[in-house]
């Protein structure tokens, strides 16, 4: 779906009553934001340009601003503009118990492998596409191993690929707990920090490559997430994000009150 159509699909669900707003993001003056429009003279701003809506901070802002709306307004319809990926992160997110999926009406539309034409940016291709992953499965073990290492020796813990990632919600966050991760130091120890992170996530990644795009240091953070997707899905036949009522098979909590269960 292009631009006019997401826009005139938005302006007919507004006057129509369908929703109460629509979760988009707006251009003013040269710059672009997440908005809230409640007026369909609004939609006129509304942009999907790609430039903008396949951006580190957009995911993450969209995500934020839903639980603020739905925690307010329980009983709002919202529309939301989404790709592929944003709309697993919403099926992963309500199966959490953070959304209300049945309050949520998503207008779709395409990027690279979704239905329709490719969007520049996106990272969602899969394992099989993916030359990086594909190389990494030759190696031995001690190749990959000595890879990791090098790769991860490089983290600064500045925690970017947690801020951003869209299903990443936890408030009191187990990485920045004694208990699990020695806190104060810049350089994490290896690999518990990382491990830790990898498993926490292992089931609900839906790879869009937003905690990639955000490190600073390159590490090919996409490529591990692709094979645990691989390895969930030859172990339990799941894949993260496709369906609100599948149970996610290490849907667990990491914490002291975990330990004593």
């Amino acid at each position: 779906m292009n631009e006019t159509d997401a826009r005139r699909l938005a302006i007919d669900w507004l006057e129509g009553g369908m929703v109460n707003a629509i979760l988009g993001l707006k251009k003013n003056n040269g710059h672009v934001a997440p908005y809230l429009f409640t007026d369909a003279d609004e939609l006129e701003s509304l942009t999907l340009s790609p430039r903008y809506f396949i951006s580190n901070n957009s995911q993450r802002y969209r995500k934020n601003l839903l639980f603020l709306i739905q925690n307010k307004y329980p009983e709002a319809k919202i529309g939301i503009i989404a790709r592929e990926c944003d709309e697993r992160a919403l099926v992963e997110l309500a199966k959490r118990n953070q959304l209300n999926l049945e309050k949520i009406k998503i207008i779709h539309i395409s990027c690279t492998q979704c239905r329709g034409s490719p969007v520049e940016g996106c990272t969602l291709k899969g394992l099989s596409n993916d030359v990086d992953s594909q190389v990494l499965l030759k190696k031995n073990l001690q190749e990959r191993f000595t890879f990791w290492k090098h790769m991860l020796g490089k983290c600064i813990k500045c925690y970017g690929c947690r801020e951003i990632c869209p299903v990443c919600f936890c408030e009191d966050c187990k990485l920045k707990q004694d208990l699990w991760v020695t806190c104060g130091e810049i350089i994490p120890e290896m690999p518990t920090f990382h491990f830790i992170k990898w498993y926490h996530l292992a089931d609900r990644c839906i790879e869009c490559g937003e905690c990639e795009k955000v490190c600073p240091v390159n590490i090919p953070l996409l490529t591990i997430f692709r094979l645990l997707r691989r390895d969930i899905k030859e172990m339990f036949d799941y894949e993260a994000g496709l369906d609100v009522e599948e149970e996610a098979p290490l849907l667990t909590r990491l914490g002291e009150a975990a330990i004593n269960e």
